[in-house]
């Protein structure tokens, strides 16, 4: 799957969601770095040009927006920046245990 920058941020392909591991969903790209932070002086002093543009995971939808009603782009930047400790917060274990039970066409809405 191409890592484009400017791509479409929805993708077709069926594959498996990377945070919550539910097969057969549209996914949708989620810059690990947020494309808001990357002119941040701070950002470019922890991560290269390459880094920001190619740091990107395919989420479902309800896991994406769920990331984005937990943390503000600032967090994601500093500290949430990988999978793994998206992952390890407790907040996004309790809704991946709880998203998991879903079947792949039910619409979720997320509370912001």
């Amino acid at each position: 799957m191409p890592q484009d920058y400017d791509a479409d941020t929805t993708t077709q392909n069926l594959e498996h969601c990377q945070l919550c591991s539910r097969d057969e969903l549209v996914l949708t790209r989620h810059h690990l770095i947020p494309r808001s932070r990357h002119n941040k002086s701070r950002t470019q002093r922890y991560f290269s040009r390459e880094e920001m543009k190619t740091d990107i995971a395919m989420l479902c939808r309800p896991c994406h927006s769920q990331i984005h009603s937990i943390f503000d782009n600032h967090e994601l930047a500093n500290y949430y920046h990988t999978i793994e400790r998206l992952q390890a917060h407790s907040e996004v274990q309790k809704f991946i245990k709880w998203v998991k039970k879903r079947p792949p066409d039910l619409k979720i809405r997320v509370k912001r």
